[in-house]
């Protein structure tokens, strides 16, 4: 069910709804509906006070980019056993920010600054709820009116309809990755590899730009095997030119969403690996077998693409120097490389 605040009445979001002919509900307050709410099911649009954009989170105990995020949906209709939004959520019910105004206002604030990443993919999927609430209408021409912002839908969906009509300048598509059996066992209700992969051939196709994040690597049985599968799939699939970056990391979760994996999710095997609770916090895998898995999946794409930009997202320094031979440095000398300071990556 969709209920939209008073607040919205009349705004961006109501008018797709309308123009769909979708139903929908007014509500005064979210008092209104949340005993009927369903986590995954229900979307309530309201106009909160002030929404801006932000740095991504990040840690100062690991390399970070200087990527921004702007939080126009907060909660997914996807159901991935390590969600962090398991623990950061408290509603019943997607959020969805009518503050579309505050987004086109930040961004040209941005612009002015100099050159930036920026995604709404940090509280949900980017593009999950694109076929009904038509997001990347708003956002993509707005964007491409901004010299210096590059804007990144993360996905791991296959809702591309609307991208198919729209400008690519200054877009980014990416999709998370993982082989098909890690998808079945811990993604839930998201796109099927083959249908992201199809996805992404076709935006690439159309002129956008793509990036690939093997993110979280996910230790399992055969993990060499299954992992080499995935990464030749996207060689045959994919052209390395249409690939402007590609992100590794691997699995990390927050320590209370624990018994939230084992008592909702049967058939994971996620908490069958030894983890430790690392400086941010996060449980990861002990530091060889990340070590391990992060110089697996690098050196394999390498074998094949020799020149496309591969970062790892929240890794320390050692493992880059050991692995790449460099340390990126924080935030501004890290995203050089994104920006063509240190590597050749352009809008």
């Amino acid at each position: 069910m969709i209920y939209i605040n008073t607040n919205s009445k009349n705004g961006y979001f109501h008018k797709q709804l309308e123009a769909l002919g979708r139903k929908f509900q007014f509500v005064n307050d979210e008092k209104d509906f949340v005993e009927n709410s369903n986590i995954k099911k229900t979307i309530y649009i309201t106009k909160a006070s002030q929404k801006d954009i932000h740095p991504c989170p990040g840690t100062k105990y690991y390399r970070c980019c200087n990527y921004h995020v702007f939080d126009l949906v907060s909660g997914c209709p996807f159901d991935c056993t390590y969600c962090v939004l398991q623990a950061l959520i408290k509603n019943p019910y997607i959020k969805v920010y009518e503050n579309l105004e505050d987004l086109s206002n930040n961004l040209e604030l941005l612009n002015c600054k100099g050159r930036y990443r920026v995604s709404t993919g940090e509280m949900s999927d980017s593009l999950a709820l694109d076929n009904l609430l038509k997001i990347s209408n708003y956002i993509i021409p707005k964007v491409n009116k901004l010299d210096n912002i590059l804007f990144e839908f993360k996905t791991k969906s296959g809702c591309i309809n609307n991208l198919l009509y729209l400008n690519p300048k200054n877009i980014i598509i990416s999709w998370s990755l993982n082989p098909d059996d890690v998808i079945q066992r811990e993604e839930h209700k998201t796109a099927s590899l083959n249908k992201r992969l199809e996805a992404a051939k076709i935006c690439s196709e159309y002129g956008y730009k793509i990036a690939l994040h093997f993110d979280p690597l996910i230790f399992c049985d055969n993990f060499e095997e299954e992992y080499k599968l995935l990464i030749k799939k996207v060689i045959d699939d994919l052209k390395e030119s249409s690939v402007l970056y590609i992100s590794l990391s691997t699995l990390r979760f927050l320590p209370e969403i624990t018994d939230m994996i084992r008592l909702g999710f049967t058939n994971t095997k996620l908490l069958s690996s030894n983890f430790i609770c690392s400086l941010d916090g996060k449980l990861r895998y002990f530091k060889p077998l990340r070590s391990y898995m992060l110089e697996y999946i690098y050196k394999c794409i390498r074998e094949y693409w020799k020149n496309v930009f591969i970062y790892f997202c929240m890794e320390d320094a050692i493992l880059w120097k050991k692995i790449i031979g460099i340390d990126p440095g924080c935030r501004f000398k890290f995203e050089n490389y994104f920006m063509g300071g240190n590597k050749c990556i352009h809008f």
